[in-house]
Parts: C-alpha cells; sequence; structure tokens
C-alpha cells in the first residue's frame, strides 16, 4: 500500500486565534488518497487537542474555538523593527518529529500553506520533513503557494509547487512526482473532480476533534472586490447541490456527532433561492440539530426577510457582515456592490427574526491605501446606529488583487518581495495615516462608542 503524509505547518506571527480554522483542502485530499487504497497520516502542527500540550492549552470557548499553544520565537529580520512579540503557533517542534518518526517511510509528503505572511511555518515544516525523510518528494500547494509561487519556490524549496485547486490534478501530480498510478475506484473514476458534488466528504475523521467542522457549499465568489483574492485563488464560482450539502451535515451530525459547523464559502448567500433557502429547507425538514457559523463576512444584500429568519430557525449562532467601508466614492473604486443602504436592511431583518447584538458582528476594513481616520470613524458611528459593534479589520496586501499595486506604491517598505510584510499586523504601519497608536485610538474610539450606545458595558 502507497503511503502519504499530509501537513498543516505552523502559524508564525504577532498573533493568532482558532476561528474554525481547518485545512479543508487536504481533509479532500485525504478522502481521496484513501478511496484509491493510500495509507494517509496527517499531522497538524496547529492542533490544539495534541497530547504534547494538553496541560498547557486553555479551555475553548463555546463553539469549539479557543487559543492555539504558542512559543515565543525569534522575529525574522523583516520584521525585527515591529515593537510586538513574535510566536510560532502550535505543537513543540520536538513533537511534529516524533510523529513523523512514528511513520513508515512515505511515498510523497503533501504540504498545505495558509496566509502568505505565514510561510516561516510552511519552510520549517518542509526542512524538518525533508530531514526525516530524505529523498521523498514534498508537494507544496495551498494560498501562500498559489498566490507567492516563485517566493515559495525559493524559500520554501519544494519538490514539487502547485497552483490551485489541487484535486482534479492529484493523481496525475502523484504520477509525475512519484511515478505511481493512482486511480479512484471504478464507479468514481470517470467523474469530474472540478465537479464538487463529485468530491467525496471531506476526510472528517482525521481531524483530533470532530465537534466542529468546515462546511463548504461552494467555491469562487461571483464579485470582484479589489482586495479579495477569491476570484484569483479559484477563477469560476461553483455551488454543490443544496441536497448534497444536506447529506454531508447530516453525516457529520449523525455519524460523527459534531455540534458546531463553520461556513467556508465566500458566497454563501448569493442567489439565496437558488442556493442556501434551499439548504435551510433541507436541514429543518430532516430534523437536524446543530449550530451554524458564518464567520466570513456574508452579502448584506441577499439578507431578506425570509433569509433572516431560516437562518434563525435553521441554528445560526455566529452572523458576520462585511461593510468594510460606508465611504461610496471608496466602495465604488473598490468594485463593490454591497451598500450601506444593503447594511441597513440586513440589519434589520436580522433583528426581527430575533438575532442579538452578540450573534452579529461587522467587519470594518482598516487601512486601505489612502484611507484616513475620519472616514473609518464615520463607518464606525454608522454601524454603531444601527445596534451593533464593528470588528476593525486592518488590510492585508495579496498579490494579483486590484488593491495591491496600490499597496505597494503607497507602502514604506518592498512589500513585493517580501510576504512578511503583508501581515495585517505589520502593513497598517507602513502606510503611513495608521500607525500603531492611531489604530489603538479607533479601537478605544469603538469601544466608548458601543458604551454610550448600551451595546456593551463598561
Amino acid at each position: 500500500m502507497h503511503c502519504a503524509i499530509l501537513i498543516n505547518p505552523w502559524i508564525y506571527d504577532f498573533a493568532a486565534f482558532d476561528l474554525w480554522g481547518f485545512p479543508l483542502g487536504l481533509l479532500y485530499i485525504s478522502s481521496l488518497l484513501k478511496k484509491s487504497g493510500w495509507e494517509v497520516h496527517y499531522i497538524d502542527c496547529t492542533n490544539r487537542y495534541h497530547p504534547s500540550i494538553s496541560d498547557k492549552v486553555p479551555h475553548e470557548k463555546t463553539f469549539h474555538q479557543g487559543k492555539y499553544y504558542a512559543e515565543f520565537i525569534e522575529k525574522p529580520d523583516a520584521v525585527r523593527w515591529v515593537p510586538r512579540y513574535y510566536r510560532r503557533y502550535g505543537i513543540p517542534e520536538e513533537a511534529f518529529v516524533h510523529e513523523l518518526e512514528q511513520i513508515r517511510r512515505p511515498d510523497a509528503i503533501l504540504v498545505t500553506s495558509r496566509m502568505t505572511h505565514w510561510y516561516p511555518g510552511v519552510k520549517r515544516a518542509i526542512e524538518i520533513a525533508r530531514k526525516v525523510f530524505p529523498g521523498v518528494p514534498i508537494i507544496l500547494g495551498g494560498i501562500y503557494a498559489s498566490l507567492c509561487p516563485e517566493h515559495a519556490q525559493s524559500v520554501c524549496n519544494p519538490d514539487v509547487l502547485f497552483e490551485g485547486e489541487a484535486e482534479p490534478h492529484l493523481f496525475r501530480l502523484l504520477k509525475e512526482t512519484t511515478g505511481i498510478e493512482t486511480a479512484l475506484p471504478d464507479d468514481q473514476a470517470d467523474k469530474d473532480l472540478s465537479d464538487l458534488n463529485h468530491l467525496p466528504f471531506p476526510d472528517f475523521e482525521i481531524l483530533p476533534s470532530l465537534k466542529s467542522v468546515p462546511l463548504e457549499t461552494s467555491r469562487g465568489c461571483p464579485l470582484h472586490c479589489s482586495y479579495c483574492a477569491s476570484n484569483k485563488l479559484i477563477p469560476r464560482f461553483r455551488r454543490k447541490s443544496p441536497g448534497r450539502v444536506a447529506d454531508e451535515i447530516v453525516f457529520c451530525a449523525t455519524k460523527l456527532g459534531t455540534e458546531d459547523f463553520a461556513f467556508y464559502d465566500d458566497a454563501l448567500l448569493f442567489q439565496p433561492g437558488e442556493h442556501f433557502d434551499k439548504i435551510a429547507d433541507e436541514v429543518m425538514r430532516r430534523k437536524i440539530k446543530a449550530r451554524f457559523h458564518a464567520p466570513n463576512g456574508l452579502f448584506s444584500s441577499s439578507i431578506t426577510p425570509s433569509v433572516a429568519h431560516k437562518m434563525k430557525d435553521m441554528g445560526f449562532c455566529t452572523i458576520r457582515l462585511s461593510v468594510e467601508t460606508t465611504n461610496l466614492e471608496r466602495l465604488k473604486t473598490m468594485n463593490r456592490g454591497i451598500l450601506p443602504s444593503h447594511f441597513e436592511e440586513a440589519i434589520k431583518n436580522l433583528h426581527d427574526a430575533g438575532f442579538t447584538k452578540d450573534e452579529i458582528g461587522v467587519y470594518l476594513i482598516v487601512a486601505l491605501p489612502g484611507q484616513t481616520v475620519e472616514e473609518v470613524r464615520e463607518a464606525i458611528d454608522f454601524v454603531i446606529g444601527h445596534g451593533v459593534i464593528p470588528r476593525l479589520a486592518e488590510y492585508s496586501p495579496i498579490p494579483g488583487t486590484g488593491e495591491w499595486e496600490r499597496a505597494v506604491e503607497s507602502a514604506s517598505m518592498d512589500i513585493a518581495s517580501e510576504p512578511l510584510l503583508h501581515n495585517n499586523s505589520v502593513f497598517h504601519l507602513l502606510s503611513g495615516e495608521f500607525d500603531r497608536n492611531t489604530l489603538e485610538k479607533l479601537k478605544n474610539y469603538t469601544w466608548t462608542k458601543a458604551i454610550d450606545a448600551g451595546l456593551k458595558k463598561k
């Protein structure tokens, strides 16, 4: 039997929190490999449940989120000037080495990657894996590999770097890399794996805890907002059938005991009558009892009274809306057609459906190239005026997006050649208008306004 190791690397950053952060791509790959007869071993370097740190991780939150175990490490030279502590989030290195040493020599090692500025964790995971298993081909994919392929190849040095969605190309990639011919069982062999309905369920059972799982009902996004990389990573928007989504939820809730589902979609509510409404109806028809969360920003323009009530009846506990800014000229520049008026209507509908201020969060983007402090304050006032507390999200420049060139031009350091400077904890310090003190004042302004409006206690 052929053997593969799948690795989700550490997070190297100034701050990190596990808000349902799952390597969903690896879970799909694991399912495909197992169905094709491979032996699969999965190592999650950010595993909060790992036995090596079982007595060191704080209790998790109500919905199975939580703090990562972290160790202080030396800051890389590119961000040594940033006045914050730098950490490696995840299991100790020796625990990772021990995990690898318990596995027989694999035929291939597949490593994923997430944020571009987390690449030091990817680099270190590849270094250690190569030391333990010299000569075994290492394949790197994921977000960082797709957005910064030249940097990833030169710095992380995988044997093969893959850009984009891996599932349709997995077996060709393995043959080219290892020489091993692999195929799905006969009843699936001719399926087009770019069709989400033809993918097997993700291999949730390799996760250290099944109390919460990621849920993907679509990939890509029909919008083209200038600050978002969704269209670059996944050029074609497509969806699973509502029945297939419901089957996945039923399987997890009844077979695995899952309590919380976190939607990973970029466009969950796009044209809700064709998709989300049917999912909600099917979940309720099948009497599925679970909690649902939308940590990615939902489209306010799609939250009609009917959608809001379906979300409530279905069991949503976490609603996040992306307002970004209330400046109409900037919204136009950002190619964003979701306007403040859409937000006003969405908030009314959510409140009428019974959602509380604690269940609704609103993202406002801060430190966009050319943005002013006054613009952010106006957006804060607008959101609080509608009975919810905004969450300030510092802008992170992403290669290949519409905002990227403006970010490169406005930054006081060379962000084009150093992904560590893409970090939202760093970039605002390079943009001129928003230093650390200004950002803290904006956060204090938000809390003070929220207290004055009765949305938060002193």
